[in-house]
């Protein structure tokens, strides 16, 4: 499958989304679950999802890859017209460093998903800045998918510190003191941040489809979301805390 072919059957203005569960060793199904339930009810735009699965015991509908090595991870990234991850610090500053209000998605450790309920409180308070958009319910992540649908422009800043790097450190700090076990490092905090990238600048961009993403399952008009499945992660990063 080719980027323009994907791009030809999704809609030339149909917006890219790509999902990222980061790198905690724990599986995120709920979110992954979350996306198929509102695929199967808009299966015209599967071929514009990508989604990064980690060890996620669901298959997603759509193109996805279990592991990417940094190169392709940053080019998936940079190709998104909108970004869907879990509450990380790291996947949260990679979309701000693409000039993007990402959709997060807080892990809970009642559901196995993550060690403790730091991801909860750093969303709410990142939601209540207007650093992101917070969905803690499918409902919500559903009205914000179509929300993007409608004007991607929702969900793009000017408003972050040209030193992105400055502007996360700063987040690092209310990080600490938000969660509730020591960090002795944050570090997608602290490594090299892509170039901003002017959403109008779409000529030349690496199409979800020019990577090494695996394809979809065939997909029936009554398949349920919650199948067994796969998605993208950066391999060589085991770190819980990096995404």
């Amino acid at each position: 499958m080719t980027g323009a072919g994907s791009a030809a059957a999704a809609g030339a203005d149909s917006p890219r989304f790509v999902v990222t569960v980061g790198t905690d060793h724990h599986p995120f199904d709920r979110l992954i679950g979350w996306i198929n339930d509102w695929l199967v009810l808009h299966p015209e735009r599967i071929l514009a999802f990508a989604v990064q699965r980690g060890p996620a015991a669901v298959e997603p509908v759509c193109l996805s890859s279990r592991f990417l090595d940094a190169v392709q991870l940053d080019a998936l990234l940079d190709s998104a017209d909108v970004m869907i991850c879990h509450g990380g610090p790291g996947s949260i500053a990679d979309a701000w460093a693409r000039g993007q209000v990402p959709i997060a998605v807080p892990r809970l450790r009642r559901l196995g998903e993550v060690v403790d309920d730091h991801q909860v409180d750093f969303c709410r308070k990142l939601a209540g800045l207007g650093r992101i958009r917070l969905a803690e319910d499918p409902a919500v992540l559903a009205e914000l998918l179509d929300e993007a649908l409608a004007d991607r422009a929702h969900f793009r800043t000017d408003g972050l510190a040209a030193d992105i790097d400055a502007a996360v450190a700063r987040f690092g700090t209310l990080v600490d003191e938000l969660v509730s076990r020591p960090r002795s490092r944050l570090p997608l905090f602290h490594r090299a941040r892509p170039a901003r990238r002017d959403p109008r600048a779409d000529a030349g961009r690496v199409g979800i489809g020019d990577l090494s993403l695996e394809p979809a399952p065939a997909m029936s008009t009554n398949q349920h979301a919650s199948r067994p499945s796969a998605s993208v992660g950066r391999a060589e990063m085991t770190n819980e805390e990096q995404g």
